[in-house]
């Protein structure tokens, strides 16, 4: 029997001796064809990424233990390990005093099992999953790659396994679910120890990406919108999804890195405790309004923080920050959030993960770098962005060059950027009414037929120019990420490479292909069965008639 696995491949089910060897990064997991254990090869930047992140969270637990020790002029435990330096951390050897890893949803293994042999500096790492057969698969492979003084195989629950760790917590929580995280949030907020990280996946895009507005208030509190921007803004939802969790318990978040890649998005977190830095939230979060015409997007912070001297002073906003109308187009307004509107990242951090990627021990290392070199060009301050293309469409006009309208912006005393997010973004500091001056201006260099303007386009293109517009080109318009070529932006890498359909096999009943077989030819078994009847109550008619 043949049937189509999770990532596209074809693959023969028959007895449990039959296997797929995978081979990643330093791990080799076997993946028996009738446990059907999920894999997606196309998560391999995925868990790159991720191991590079809990090796620089190790390197910094190690030191605060090495700053600990001195300032209390102390000597170390027995072992020494606080006492190892940093860069002579190993990977597969058992630190009493090393992270400790839970990966929640676990599947095969094989990303515990890398983090056991490519991870320095770790003393545990709890695989869980509530899946017998994955259970079963987790506690082969582990074995399998000789790291079980490492990596405990859990066969349960994943909220009562992070729920039984809220005083004894990890260093570190990984969470990659399939679809929305929000289930496990409650749990794993209160199980990552002071300092340590929170990793979350979500690959529910639809919702995050404005199709489902009332879907995502309903699992991440916030309304989405259907903008360009919608991938950032998926992240910034995810963000303030996380803080609102930690917040109820006195606690709060950091990020380190925030991704949109693939067909997920990926945050990195630190998680905190201070009551009184959860004050500061309401000043991170903000309601956004999309003008429905020419797409403008504004913010409304939630709150507002004043330094006065020593004192943080907390004051709620005055808003809207638009009119009834839009003053581009005249348009009316959609309001979504609340969003996070702080950082996406924190630059140190990703300089040092971009120093990591180069080393090349990563099989995607050359995206890697890509990535996190746009990463670290981005305006941290500035939330979501515009495209050119979309600038265009709206005024039917053709699509201007990108390092022509970075000039622009830069030439009128404003800073730019890309976003990882999308290849045709533009973030920018500058006010919405400069940024259609430029477009402005472009049309006047490059005209647009009479018969294309109206509507939206008619409405902007009547009004002249205000801001004094300058397309002369700059050399430092072209980012550095640019100009030397970097794998910046990934294109789909294979067929099928989305996500997987949702395994089935911990579910009582009959799994989804024996349920597609008995289903198959149904309709027409049916409409075979309808006529056949209607059949014999006309023949039944003419009898007695």
């Amino acid at each position: 029997m043949i049937q189509m696995d999770k990532t596209g491949e074809k693959e023969e089910t028959c007895r449990d001796s039959e296997k797929k060897v995978i081979t990643e990064g330093k791990a080799e997991v076997l993946i028996y064809s009738s446990k059907n254990v999920f894999y997606n090869p196309v998560q391999e930047f995925n868990r790159d990424l991720s191991i590079a992140v809990l090796t620089l969270c190790a390197q910094d637990h190690y030191q605060t233990l090495r700053e600990r020790n001195m300032k209390k002029n102390e000597k170390s435990l027995e072992d020494g390990s606080s006492d190892v330096p940093v860069e002579k951390l190993t990977a597969g050897i058992k630190y009493e005093e090393g992270l400790t890893i839970l990966e929640a949803l676990s599947a095969s293994g094989l990303r515990s099992i890398r983090y056991a042999k490519e991870v320095p500096g770790v003393r545990e790492i709890v695989a869980n999953d509530i899946s017998a057969q994955a259970a079963s698969s987790i506690r082969d492979n582990v074995v399998h790659n000789g790291v079980d003084h490492l990596v405990t195989t859990s066969h349960d629950d994943a909220v009562l396994v992070m729920y039984k760790h809220r005083r004894d917590r990890f260093s570190a929580v990984d969470l990659d679910p399939y679809g929305c995280p929000s289930p496990f949030l409650d749990a794993a907020v209160q199980c990552v120890s002071d300092g340590g990280v929170l990793l979350v996946t979500c690959t529910d895009m639809a919702v995050l990406a404005g199709n489902c507005p009332e879907t995502c208030y309903s699992k991440y509190g916030a309304v989405s919108l259907h903008i360009k921007s919608c991938h950032e803004m998926a992240l910034r939802i995810v963000l303030q999804c996380v803080e609102s969790h930690a917040n109820r318990y006195g606690r709060y978040i950091v990020p380190l890195l925030s991704l949109s890649a693939d067909f997920y998005v990926r945050v990195f977190v630190r998680m905190f405790s201070g009551p009184a830095v959860c004050k500061k939230t309401t000043s991170k979060l903000a309601l956004v309004f999309q003008c429905t015409g020419c797409e403008t997007l504004s913010l409304q912070p939630l709150g507002v923080s004043h330094q006065y001297g020593d004192k943080l002073k907390f004051t709620l906003p005055h808003g809207p920050p638009v009119g009834a109308v839009c003053e581009q187009c005249g348009h009316k307004h959609h309001i979504g959030g609340p969003i996070w509107s702080g950082p996406l990242h924190d630059e140190m951090f990703v300089i040092r993960l971009e120093q990591l990627a180069g080393g090349g021990e990563f099989g995607t290392s050359r995206r890697m770098q890509g990535v996190l070199a746009v990463v670290r060009e981005e305006l941290t301050e500035v939330p979501l962005y515009y495209t050119v293309d979309r600038l265009c469409s709206i005024i039917h006009s053709e699509t201007m060059p990108m390092m022509q309208f970075r000039s622009a912006l830069m030439n009128a005393g404003y800073r730019v950027s890309f976003s990882h997010a999308n290849r045709m973004s533009v973030k920018t500091d500058a006010p919405a009414s400069v940024v259609w001056d430029i477009m402005r201006h472009w049309v006047k260099m490059h005209p647009v037929r009479q018969d294309r303007l109206v509507g939206v386009a008619a409405a902007i293109l009547s009004r002249e120019p205000v801001t004094e517009i300058n397309m002369e080109l700059r050399s430092d318009a072209n980012p550095e990420s640019r100009e030397r070529g970097l794998s910046r932006f990934q294109e789909n890498p294979q067929r099928f490479w989305g996500p997987g359909m949702k395994a089935r096999h911990n579910i009582q009943g009959e799994g989804k292909m024996e349920k597609s077989r008995k289903n198959q030819g149904k309709r027409n078994r049916s409409e075979s069965t309808d006529g056949c009847t209607k059949q014999m109550k006309r023949d039944e008619q003419t009898v007695s008639s």
